[in-house]
């Protein structure tokens, strides 16, 4: 069970170079979006992971003062052949930050168990998540020059052929990825408020997927478009008006999520869920429309969402999200 942290990948269900690395200017940093005074809060952090998620701003009609203590995030997939699978994931949060998620996965009737624990320095910053998957001990280590993610590697205590390591060069607006003893590279273009706008990912230099991001000014990813293969898929995403609790709690993976991902691997639906200034409520893909059925307290505060979706060819997902305050 690879790259535990975050276990988004199964939102993206829904979603069925040649570049010379620049070296790395220190003045240069791409910061993580925090929720407090806009997008940047007035620095990395910037006091924005308290109470500032719910001020006057851009969601003045939401929920003052209330922190996540528990974050759920529940998938049953039934696939032909595959059969029932199951992911069960809890969040635990302390401080308004995530310090380590609990993982039930369930295949073939068998289920297995993690728990990945998330270490910061004292700046803040993660710097190793660690995980009991497989009955290993696996380490993502995150290390950082000044303030930017210059490597990311994980070792996969099971197999170390699932090792690896990636190495981020800066230039500009743009990262560099580098995937160490391979030819696959990818280039991350951010705008002035360190928002992702486009990955492009490239093998033996020529360019395999590109997904292009759009943003509203209240700062919600309201349209990607992904080019691959030959062929071009658009995904909208619709918000409501309330304070998306999440955003502050995971405001500081907001970078290792994006840059911790395959080549083929998506980041729109993480950023939609995690790190939009409100809740992601519904959207289209090319399979159709979609809603997540939503449900608040008095106080606006998200309660649950989620639904069951038929995906065609015999594919049916059952999504649940429950939040705790």
């Amino acid at each position: 069970m690879k790259k535990t942290l975050l276990i988004t990948s199964v939102l993206l269900a829904f979603f069925c170079f040649s570049c010379d690395d620049e070296p790395l200017d220190s003045n240069i940093a791409i910061e993580n979006p925090t929720s407090g005074g806009g997008n940047n809060g007035g620095g990395n952090n910037g006091g924005g992971n308290g109470g500032g998620n719910n001020g006057g701003g851009n969601n003045g009609g939401g929920n003052s003062g209330t922190t996540l203590s528990t974050y759920t995030y529940d998938v049953s997939t039934n696939a032909p052949i595959f059969g029932e699978i199951i992911t069960d994931t809890d969040f635990n949060i302390q401080q308004g930050l995530v310090v380590s998620q609990n993982i039930d996965l369930t295949i073939f009737g068998t289920m297995t168990s993690s728990l990945s624990t998330y270490t910061r320095d004292g700046n803040g910053r993660i710097i190793s998540i660690q995980d009991n998957a497989n009955n290993g001990q696996n380490t993502t280590t995150i290390t950082y020059t000044g303030d930017n993610i210059t490597q990311i590697e994980y070792d996969f205590s099971a197999d170390d052929t699932d090792d690896y390591v990636y190495t981020f060069t800066y230039s500009g607006n743009t990262v560099t990825k580098t995937v160490e003893g391979t030819n696959s590279t990818a280039v991350f273009t951010f705008d002035s408020n360190s928002r992702l706008t486009r990955l492009e990912s490239f093998e033996n230099g020529t360019s395999t997927q590109v997904e292009t991001l759009t943003y509203a000014a209240d700062g919600n990813c309201t349209q990607t478009s992904v080019e691959a293969n030959g062929s071009t898929t658009t995904n909208t995403y619709t918000y409501d008006s309330f304070t998306n609790p999440l955003k502050a709690v995971f405001a500081d993976t907001y970078l290792i999520s994006v840059f911790n991902g395959d080549p083929e691997d998506e980041v729109g639906a993480i950023i939609a869920n995690f790190h939009s200034s409100n809740n992601w409520i519904g959207g289209n893909t090319s399979e159709g429309s979609y809603n997540f059925n939503p449900m608040y307290d008095t106080n606006n505060n998200i309660l649950s969402k989620g639904g069951n979706y038929d995906l065609g060819d015999g594919v049916t997902v059952t999504q649940s999200e429950v939040y705790q305050y």
